[in-house]
């Protein structure tokens, strides 16, 4: 009989392994479902906040874009998941002045220490943006939608070229750095 009682905490203590190890997968699954998102990124329009082949997590549950933010996003668009910076949020009027090197949110110059080098104007920019007069490019951002730029502005694809996204189209903010082949900094990205 103690032989059998053996077997049997032994079959016990297997099946609480296994249910245990079966909830977490699960709420590993879920968690990276539902609230976090793994993403690598591809390309250079990001530098120098962020390189080619850093790999990130991003948040996304119970997320708000906010101006500012560094988010992903399946463009629909571009037809690929792409990382960028929400300039304006609905209701703002973007400017984008290259005589200058400046961006303008609502009337107010842009601080833009990330930036990195001064912009060029591309032929490959919408032409029904550019104001004429202040040779500027003005941007009404519509109710729920965003106005995304790269940080190396002359090597992005953005919505100087395809305009706005939608809430739908953004996956989550970029909140953590985890692995950069480049030698970017672990950690936190604001």
């Amino acid at each position: 009989m103690e032989g059998k009682s053996k077997l049997s905490e032994r079959v016990d203590n297997a099946l609480d392994m296994i249910s245990t190890a079966m909830l977490a997968v699960f709420a590993f699954v879920c968690i990276f479902t539902f609230v976090l998102r793994n993403i690598t990124v591809v390309g250079e329009s990001m530098e120098q906040t962020l390189s080619d082949g850093d790999k990130l997590v991003a948040l996304r549950f119970m997320y708000t874009p906010k101006r500012g933010d560094i988010v992903v996003v399946n463009s629909e668009n571009m037809k690929e998941v792409i990382i960028k910076r929400i300039i304006g949020v609905s209701g703002d009027r973007i400017e984008i002045d290259y005589k200058e090197n400046a961006v303008y949110v609502n009337g107010e110059k842009l601080s833009e220490p990330y930036v990195r080098e001064p912009m060029t104007e591309r032929d490959s920019f919408a032409p029904t943006f550019r104001d004429e007069k202040t040779g500027r490019y003005i941007y009404t951002v519509p109710f729920d939608k965003y106005f995304i730029l790269g940080d190396n502005r002359n090597h992005s694809t953005d919505g100087r070229i395809f305009g706005f996204v939608t809430r739908d189209e953004i996956l989550g903010r970029v909140v953590f750095r985890y692995s950069s082949p480049s030698g970017n900094p672990r950690g936190s990205i604001e």
